[in-house]
């Protein structure tokens, strides 16, 4: 996992087999978020507490703060974490796959203003 210091990783389920589903809890202090990274099973993220945003490449921030769900599909490279100011809890529901880590979340692209959707 490539993350920013700080961020945690707690298995809800593992899965039997490759294929098989698993959640984990997430939690980013504020700022904290993932690299870019592409998954080759689906994925649900389930916001918990706090807020923050998934950012797909070429594609505005979605907000995900407690009770939003955000779909994220195979192989559609992509990060996830906290705003600035304020940590973020989420679950992750992974359909099997692996994740590939890309590089990391350049401090521009981190800073850019979000979409209006991001924005609550």
């Amino acid at each position: 996992m490539k993350v920013t210091p700080g961020v945690t990783r707690t298995s809800l389920l593992a899965g039997a087999s490759p294929d098989a589903l698993r959640a984990d809890r997430f939690y980013y202090p504020p700022g904290g978020h993932t690299h870019w990274h592409i998954h080759t099973g689906e994925q649900v993220l389930y916001g918990e507490s706090g807020r923050g945003w998934v950012r797909f490449a070429g594609q505005e921030r979605v907000a995900l703060e407690p009770g939003a769900v955000v779909h994220v599909p195979v192989g559609l490279r992509h990060w996830h974490g906290a705003r600035a100011d304020t940590p973020l809890t989420h679950i992750a529901v992974t359909a099997g796959g692996e994740t590939e880590w890309l590089g990391e979340v350049a401090a521009q692209e981190y800073a850019e203003e979000p979409g209006p959707e991001a924005v609550s």
